[in-house]
């Protein structure tokens, strides 16, 4: 059958366990498990490269049939590490302010290093030096806590240690503040929210607050603005509530040695946040911003401000057009963070399986996207979670999303967080907003879209005449053989 990289990694555990256990039995031994770690670790590659995709050929290495385009590129699991870490070093945690280390590495090898392992509020280091040349710490199996030796063998074999946890402050813990992230959005909620003035139809706005920061184009996860009329570009984050910040790091990219890309670090970048209704510059003390570097965080660091949003403008290069991987606006807080709430007035929302607004669809595909995920609250534009509508496999050209209201209603406006797996579902060639009379659909008047071609991962708005109807519907003319789907539609009369 098929060679599934989790599987893979939720097996060895077990072989791990039972190369350790005394019992005289046909049970894995350590070299079992090393062999198995090894074949493994050679899957990871493609073409001579470090790879992995989803699944593989247990017998030829193939990747063939496991490997669509933005689907399982970097399929790396952090299991991995977990199978170095706990199995081939040894590191095994203890309840009793004790740390257990028992490598299952062959004493033949020469040298072996693991460093700065978090352990009950230390950093773990454990070296294995054949000869002693290799680390400096002298022969041996040395284990080093915060650096310092804490325990040595001239064989490699198991050895337990004490490792307590350090002496609380004098703080209480409710007075303890952490350093947070207010820019990054991973729950699907309506704020922090990106604007952007302008978006390539190959790249999205929402990657740049997602939690993750890559430089490789593909899978893309990066705004760009390739194609830009624009001498600048800005991106605003709406945090939704105040936040006090006193770093801002920003992820350029730079393609220079990528064929057929225009992506080149910005000329400079100018950062401002919104303090007493109006933008107001934030320095940086280092320059960074006067001469941004692509591939590595551009860190602001300032004195602590109080501000609602915050506005990055990205000067192009003459030779390119700019773009980041990474938006991070970092504060100090009290955890948990709760929460902000969306502004009031969305017609369409209803977190409830039951009830209006009712959400239903010419065709729903039979993977779960169903039509009240659009209007649940939650968008997400990634594959999982699954939260999302979409019309994938649907024998038409055209397929509808239909909200109905229970009630007549005014409404001039309308959201789409169009989905995008740049596959079977792709943003549509057009949407028409429709509203219900009584007897018949009729188009809105006046409608003006932004973007003005769809745009996939990212919201697209429509405003028309404010229209009165119990019931309003979205129809898409489906891009190709792909067809159209969304996250969640917003539904408002402002």
């Amino acid at each position: 059958g098929l060679l599934e990289t989790l599987n893979v990694t939720s097996l060895l555990p077990d072989v791990d366990s039972a190369s350790r256990s005394d019992a005289a039995t046909n049970l894995p031994t350590k070299a079992d498990y090393i062999k198995l770690l090894q074949i493994y670790a050679r899957s990871h590659r493609k073409v001579g490269k470090p790879y992995l995709a989803e699944a593989l050929h247990p017998d030829t290495g193939s990747f063939e049939g496991h490997d669509g385009y933005n689907h399982s590129e970097h399929y790396f699991h952090s299991g991995f590490c977990d199978l170095v870490i706990t199995g081939l070093v040894g590191l095994t945690p203890r309840d009793d302010d004790s740390l257990e280390v028992n490598p299952l590495a062959p004493a033949d090898w020469d040298y072996f290093a693991l460093d700065d392992v978090p352990y009950r509020g230390h950093l773990i280091s454990v070296v294995w030096d054949k000869t002693g040349k290799r680390y400096k710490f002298g022969a041996g199996l040395h284990v080093l806590v915060d650096g310092k030796p804490a325990a040595k063998s001239m064989t490699l074999r198991s050895l337990t240690l004490r490792v307590e946890l350090p002496p609380k402050g004098l703080d209480s813990e409710s007075q303890v503040t952490t350093a947070t992230n207010f820019a990054v959005n991973n729950d699907g909620d309506y704020y922090p929210r990106l604007t952007a003035s302008y978006v390539s139809p190959t790249t999205s706005a929402s990657k740049l607050n997602d939690g993750n920061y890559w430089y490789v184009p593909h899978p893309p996860n990066r705004w760009t603005c390739e194609g830009s009329p624009n001498a600048q570009d800005s991106v605003i984050v709406d945090f939704g509530a105040i936040r006090k910040l006193h770093t801002v790091k920003l992820y350029p990219l730079d393609d220079s040695g990528v064929r057929d890309s225009a992506v080149r670090a910005p000329q400079r970048i100018e950062l401002d946040a919104w303090i007493d209704n109006a933008w107001r510059a934030i320095k940086s003390p280092n320059g960074v911003l006067d001469k941004p570097v692509g591939h590595r965080a551009n860190s602001v660091k300032f004195d602590p401000i109080e501000t609602t949003k915050l506005r990055v403008t990205l000067h192009h290069p003459a030779e390119g057009k700019s773009g980041l991987t990474e938006i991070e606006a970092w504060g100090d807080i009290k955890l948990p963070l709760e929460s902000v709430a969306p502004p009031a007035g969305n017609l369409a929302w209803n977190p409830k399986p039951d009830g209006f607004p009712k959400a239903t669809a010419s065709y729903s595909d039979r993977f779960g996207g169903k039509p009240a995920s659009a209007i649940d609250g939650r968008t997400v534009f990634l594959p999982t979670p699954m939260n999302r509508w979409t019309s994938y496999e649907s024998p038409t050209a055209t397929d509808w999303l239909e909200i109905d209201f229970g009630r007549d209603v005014e409404f001039r406006r309308v959201e789409l967080a169009i989905y995008d797996d740049r596959g079977g579902v792709q943003p549509p060639t057009s949407y028409a907003i429709q509203h219900w009379t009584g007897t018949e659909w009729h188009d809105v008047s006046n409608t003006k879209k932004s973007p003005e071609q769809p745009l996939g991962s990212q919201w697209n708005e429509a405003r028309f005449d404010p229209v009165t109807s119990s019931k309003v519907r979205m129809v898409f003319t489906h891009r190709g053989q792909s067809r159209s789907g969304v996250s969640e539609v917003l539904i408002w009369n402002d």
